[in-house]
């Protein structure tokens, strides 16, 4: 009990000192701000792939899993062949071992983030946001998990069927995940000359939202859009304050194009897609070769750390791939629409409103799956002439 005590207590201190003590190191560099951010942004990416992989060993290396469902009947409720309070039980120590330590992290560096920013908002709320995304990462994988769990426990079908019914349970996830994600945002419509603005925006890049709402971005300096535009009729604007105020109108166009590209190309559903090919092509593997031995000899090891190698190649080198070549497209689809020097401008822009950095490595860009602003603009330059394409669209 004393070891599985002290293992809660590394995973909720242990990375606030360890990232505080980095934190301030970075802070006292005699660099540019852009580029001390650049290398906090790097460390937490790592850390949060690192930090819940270590969190989940942990837990079945001290039994904290067995002992939290040892007293759970095993005559409970079921729903569809599933204890309910065993899977909610595990459900919840698997959301805290992996919240905990990442909020930890987050404790650790945002007080130097909040001071070579110079912003206002509170750590609480850069937790909230932690949490909030943390939250909708770990509903999707229950409904698609616990829908496969039940399915099979239900009826008796195939392990095609169950692929089948999992990868649709993905894909719709990934179209919906925009819808998702705001309904867990404060947001407020849009309202007066600065609603009328954003509407005259969309109408000339041939978009018309049925929606338009305001983000509060001041506070943090954040200076986003997002386009939640996957189901027919249901397409909304979300921007954020800060936004509104650093660019001008054809700055702020090319934003809102860019995102609209995103939409046009159903960018979402090819990431949907890709993920169920992963999915598919791994229980595919999996049912020829027989990995059981992993397990038989390492125990959960065997068969978590594979999963962990698996989950980073696809989230890494495949979706990140992806990702970033749909970034250029979605560039170069506002290039086309508003002009490419407008698209230009607002990427310059963009960078310049959150403190990003204009170059980074190729790794980095794979795991945020964002280019750097450097390698877009170049691309930009170097490719379509949105200028003349425009021109042309309209002979």
């Amino acid at each position: 009990m004393l070891a599985v005590a002290a293992f809660v207590l590394v995973l909720a201190v242990g990375p606030f000192f360890g990232f505080r003590a980095y934190a301030r190191r970075v802070e006292a560099m005699e660099t540019p701000t852009e580029d001390r951010l650049h290398r906090l942004n790097r460390v937490q990416q790592a850390a949060g792939f690192g930090l819940p992989a270590l969190a989940i060993l942990g837990v079945y290396a001290f039994g904290l899993m067995d002992r939290a469902t040892a007293h759970i009947d095993t005559a409970g409720p079921e729903l569809f062949g599933i204890n309910v309070p065993e899977f909610a039980v595990t459900v919840l120590v698997s959301f805290g071992v992996v919240a905990v330590p990442l909020v930890s992290m987050t404790l650790g560096t945002y007080p130097t983030v909040r001071s070579l920013r110079e912003t206002t908002a509170s750590a609480w709320r850069r937790v909230r946001q932690v949490v909030t995304v943390l939250t909708i990462a770990i509903a999707i994988a229950v409904v698609g998990i616990g829908g496969v769990i039940a399915l099979g426990s239900a009826v008796s079908v195939s392990r095609l069927a169950l692929i089948v019914t999992l990868g649709g349970l993905v894909f719709a996830s990934f179209g919906l995940s925009p819808y998702l994600h705001v309904l867990t945002r404060d947001h407020v419509p849009l309202e007066g000359q600065r609603r009328k603005r954003i509407e005259r925006l969309c109408s000339a890049a041939g978009y018309r939202p049925r929606e338009i709402s305001l983000l509060e971005g001041e506070s943090t300096k954040t200076a986003n859009a997002l386009v939640a535009g996957t189901l027919p009729r249901r397409r909304y604007v979300f921007l954020t304050d800060y936004l509104l105020e650093e660019c001008d109108d054809d700055e702020l166009q090319a934003i809102l194009a860019h995102e609209f590209g995103h939409v046009v190309d159903r960018h979402l559903w090819q990431r949907g897609a890709l993920t169920v090919a992963v999915i598919g092509g791994w229980a595919l593997v999996a049912q020829r070769v027989e990995f059981g031995w992993l397990e038989a000899t390492f125990g959960f090891v065997g068969y978590f750390v594979p999963l962990i190698g698996l989950y980073v190649l696809y989230r890494v080198f495949l979706l990140g791939a992806l990702a970033r070549w749909q970034e250029f497209r979605a560039d170069a689809y506002a290039a086309r629409t508003v002009g490419r020097e407008a698209t230009i401008a607002a990427l310059e822009t963009l960078a310049d409103a959150n403190d990003v950095r204009l170059e980074a490595g190729l790794l980095y860009s794979l795991a945020t799956h964002h280019p750097p602003i450097a390698d877009r603009i170049a691309a930009l330059r170097d490719g379509v002439d949105g200028e003349r394409s425009r021109t042309a669209s309209s002979d």
